[in-house]
């Protein structure tokens, strides 16, 4: 088999497979400084932020897919921000997804670090991420695992009504020896009805492309969050659209739409409320190999 057609039919795999732990929070920007609170006692205290991170779970249905491929997964996700002087801050990411499929698993494992400078009207940074995705159904096409490498920048600008983000990427996808090129290109918009109650809507565009060969796929989510007054614990919900099309010498191969629902359990530390959580925490959300 030839090494174009080869990786054909690992990009064909992929677009078989609804998409992995649908980024269904992403907590985006944080003002510079922390925040002010009054004490009990009337004295004025600042916080000047520190450590501030979140963990989460979810579990994500996939329907309507492409050869009505019937999918479920389950996710954990961990983020934590060190906040430095002179608003610069560093926030590591970490993730995992099991995806059963019918009678295949598929297991992603990802991570990422985010450098970027944050002030009350900005944020503007550099990230690097690494997936890996292990399915055994891979092993016909010379490997079991697709790995993913990326690098881009990132930019956020908020008001008090709510934030809008910005990312660009640019990496490496390798399966059995082969590379091909990953571009990526995401904008998203979040509202706020109070502290504790966000809408989120997103759109991003990733292409996997290997010669003359074209993996795209168009995938937007829309999403609730809400804070609970008594803990830090947040409920998230919310739909995904992915429309996948594989492409060969700019003639398409194959189409085909993933609708998905999730819901989900956050649990966040170091943060008063969900719009606090935003805007001094974890800025920034690394993408999965499959979005």
């Amino acid at each position: 088999m030839s090494t174009t057609a080869r990786f054909s039919f690992a990009l064909m795999a992929l677009s078989a497979v609804p998409a992995l732990g649908a980024d269904i929070d992403r907590p985006i920007i944080g003002n510079q400084g922390g925040f002010t609170y009054v004490e009990p006692t009337g004295v004025t205290v600042e916080d000047q932020g520190g450590v501030t991170g979140y963990v989460e779970g979810s579990f994500n249905k996939a329907f309507d897919t492409p050869y009505d491929v019937d999918s479920r997964t389950w996710a954990l996700r961990g983020s934590v921000n060190f906040e430095g002087d002179s608003g610069l801050n560093l926030q590591i990411d970490a993730n995992y997804a099991r995806t059963s499929t019918e009678h295949v698993d598929v297991n992603q494992l990802g991570g990422a670090g985010h450098i970027y400078y944050r002030d009350p009207s900005l944020a503007v940074g550099g990230f690097f991420q690494a997936n890996r995705l292990d399915a055994g159904y891979l092993d016909y096409l010379g490997d079991d695992a697709i790995k993913d490498y990326m690098g881009g920048i990132e930019a956020a600008w908020f008001t008090d009504p709510g934030t809008l983000y910005g990312r660009l990427g640019y990496g490496q996808a390798t399966f059995a020896g082969y590379s091909a090129d990953h571009y990526l290109g995401s904008v998203s918009a979040r509202f706020y009805v109070n502290d504790n109650l966000r809408f989120d809507v997103e759109g991003s565009l990733n292409r996997i492309s290997y010669s003359t060969v074209d993996l795209d796929t168009q995938s937007v989510v829309i999403s609730g969050n809400y804070r609970t007054e008594a803990m830090p614990v947040t409920l998230f919900a919310g739909y995904r659209y992915d429309h996948l099309d594989l492409s060969a010498n700019n003639t398409s191969i194959t189409t085909g739409n993933t609708n998905t629902v999730f819901a989900g359990l956050r649990f966040s530390y170091g943060s008063r409320s969900l719009k606090d959580e935003e805007r001094k925490g974890p800025v920034w959300t690394a993408s999965t190999l499959l979005p």
